[in-house]
């Protein structure tokens, strides 16, 4: 239908990060598949950009605000615009999926 759309197929394990950004026009800055070793930590912050965190293996907590809830397989977190937490793996470490979102400059309306 005239498009010259790419597709991309990508084995994170292999490469561990994509910029999607070489095939993608949306606000999808970075993916990629990420390890913290045990006991390890990990401050996040959302300034300019948002987060989404999803748990592949491992156990954790994701702390922010007073607040600190456990992470385990399955587990999603998501840390929007001017937010900030730290990830800290349990005894085994955590492996964890990482989408970081782009924010149009005022943020949304």
């Amino acid at each position: 239908m005239g498009s010259t759309a790419r597709t991309a197929v990508t084995a994170l394990y292999r490469g561990r990060a994509v910029d999607p950004g070489r095939v993608l026009a949306g606000p999808l800055l970075g993916i990629g598949l990420s390890w913290l070793d045990p006991e390890g930590e990990l401050d996040l912050a959302s300034d300019g950009v948002e987060h989404a965190l999803y748990v592949t293996a491992g156990s954790g907590r994701a702390g922010s605000q007073g607040a600190d809830v456990p992470l385990a397989e399955g587990t999603a977190v998501t840390l929007p615009l001017g937010g900030s937490l730290t990830l800290t793996a349990g005894p085994d470490g955590l492996e964890y999926f990482h989408a970081v979102l782009a924010v149009p400059r005022g943020g949304f309306r």
